[in-house]
């Protein structure tokens, strides 16, 4: 690694100590990831917004996920007066699941966070130096995708152990298999 990658790399790192950018970009995942990284209520939530009126199993084939796991979440969704499900006007059989006016609300508002969340966190960088940064990104991204760094764990927990427990990779159960999620 040369000098220039490494003091890269330390940026980096300090962007990822600052606890406001930690919390939006933690946010900002939560609040608008693609459907495959989001877990529970808000997925579903984020499906009916943009697909209407659905039945368990189309969310089922939409978010590949258990029937039963469908119907649990659906029921805590309605129980907090986030979505209806009301029989079809053509088939009887069938139940349709939609947003309530709360739900739209719900997913308007976390829209609304969002973007007020980005535009204060990129307030520094004019729209030139926003579109490079996101390039840049999307090119590193890339390329960790098409060739992830072999990373020695045993090697990691010993440098962390060194700086103290605040890294993470030092705690109890640590392995590759389960990485810190941010």
């Amino acid at each position: 690694m040369t000098h220039d990658s490494q003091a890269l790399l330390n940026l980096f790192g300090r962007l990822f100590q600052q606890r406001g950018f930690m919390q939006a970009a933690v946010f900002s995942s939560r609040l608008d990831g693609p459907h495959t990284q989001e877990r529970g209520q808000l997925r579903v939530l984020r499906l009916l917004a943009t697909q209407g009126e659905l039945t368990n199993a189309d969310i089922v084939d939409a978010l590949d996920i258990r029937p039963s796991s469908v119907s649990a979440l659906v029921s805590k969704l309605e129980a907090s007066g986030l979505i209806t499900r009301e029989p079809s006007a053509t088939d009887k059989r069938v139940t349709l699941i939609q947003l309530t006016d709360q739900g739209r609300a719900l997913i308007a508002d976390s829209r609304d966070q969002k973007d007020k969340l980005s535009e204060a966190l990129f307030a520094s960088l004019d729209d030139s130096e926003q579109q490079q940064l996101a390039g840049l990104l999307r090119k590193l991204t890339a390329g960790l995708d098409a060739q992830a760094p072999d990373v020695d764990i045993d090697d990691f927990k010993r440098l962390a152990h060194l700086h103290g427990p605040r890294h993470g990779f030092d705690r109890p159960g640590f392995t590759p298999g389960n990485w810190p999620h941010f």
